[in-house]
């Protein structure tokens, strides 16, 4: 029995998916296909069901499925265990943060890893909060950083901080002028919005429709970025917390009020993969990003 066949098997089960599988893998879903029918084989049963829509597993898969987690993690584990002993950690950790949290959270995760673990590789992606729940559960990731915490069989999560959400504007508009504006002029703002409902998003709508008051959503825009350009160039307003829009505030090229009457929180999560054991590396890595602390003008707070 091959190691590589049971990194697949897992792949397929968590995937659905033989094709899904192979490009994660780099390979052919013929490669793949052979894989999973040679352990079936090997093993005398059969472990997934195959349709037109995907693949699913038997009892039988079902059944190896947390066996085969456990030898692989040990596997994966193996180098990560050896180089502890010789107290250096080392290994590959891939973390995927929200574009608006991503700095100055790289930079001083890179430099700490950097200077602290400098054998351990790390590879960072951008992504919505589904993106990084769905690579969680599919595996592609070790850390999660977004902001909403993943069901408990995708990932283990922790809150990192909260930080408050702000009504954001171009430069001199009239409603951020103060330091601080109340929910309910919102009613009145024609506002742009992330398409997808992220946490900062549902947090508004929730309020709002607590209160029976409509939002004026007049653009929606599935780019962070894309976004801020927008309202910079214009007479639209977004809402955003302080990690998103900190840097062109300070540039001059945004002006933000916090959002009273009640001040919304936005809260930021840790996440571990949940179908990995972590190895030493992304157990290091995720103690290092625990320890991050928001600079103060973010206006944040810690969990108790």
């Amino acid at each position: 029995m091959e190691l590589r066949d049971l990194k697949l098997f897992l792949d397929v089960a968590a995937t659905g998916s033989f094709s899904r599988t192979a490009t994660l893998a780099m390979t052919t879903q013929s490669t793949v296909s052979k894989s999973v029918t040679q352990l079936e084989s090997e093993l005398g049963v059969r472990l997934f069901e195959r349709t037109g829509r995907g693949a699913t597993l038997t009892p039988a898969g079902l059944d190896l499925l947390p066996r085969a987690e456990t030898l692989v993690a040990d596997a994966v584990r193996l180098k990560g265990w050896m180089s502890e002993r010789r107290g250096a950690v080392s290994g590959t950790v891939r973390i995927a943060i929200q574009p608006g949290l991503s700095w100055p959270l790289v930079e001083e995760v890179l430099a700490q890893t950097r200077t602290r673990y400098p054998d351990v590789r790390l590879q960072i992606t951008e992504g919505t909060t589904h993106q990084i729940e769905e690579w969680l559960g599919d595996g592609r990731i070790d850390i999660g950083v977004l902001s909403r915490a993943p069901a408990a069989g995708i990932a283990e999560s922790r809150p990192l901080f909260s930080v408050p959400l702000l009504l954001v504007s171009c430069a001199g508009a009239a409603h951020t002028a103060r330091a601080s504006v109340p929910f309910s002029r919102l009613a009145g703002i024609d506002l742009v919005l992330s398409t997808a409902r992220n946490g900062g998003r549902v947090l508004v709508e929730e309020e709002a429709t607590r209160r029976g008051m409509a939002l004026r959503v007049v653009l929606e825009i599935n780019a962070v970025g894309l976004i801020k350009r927008v309202v910079a160039s214009g007479d639209l307003y977004t809402v955003a917390a302080w990690p998103t829009v900190y840097l062109e505030v300070a540039r001059g090229e945004l002006a933000a009020a916090r959002l009273v009457s009640p001040e919304l929180r936005h809260t930021y999560h840790l996440a571990l993969a949940a179908r990995r054991h972590p190895t030493p590396a992304v157990e290091c890595i995720a103690e290092q990003i625990r320890a991050f602390r928001p600079p103060p003008d973010w206006h944040a707070t810690q969990p108790a």
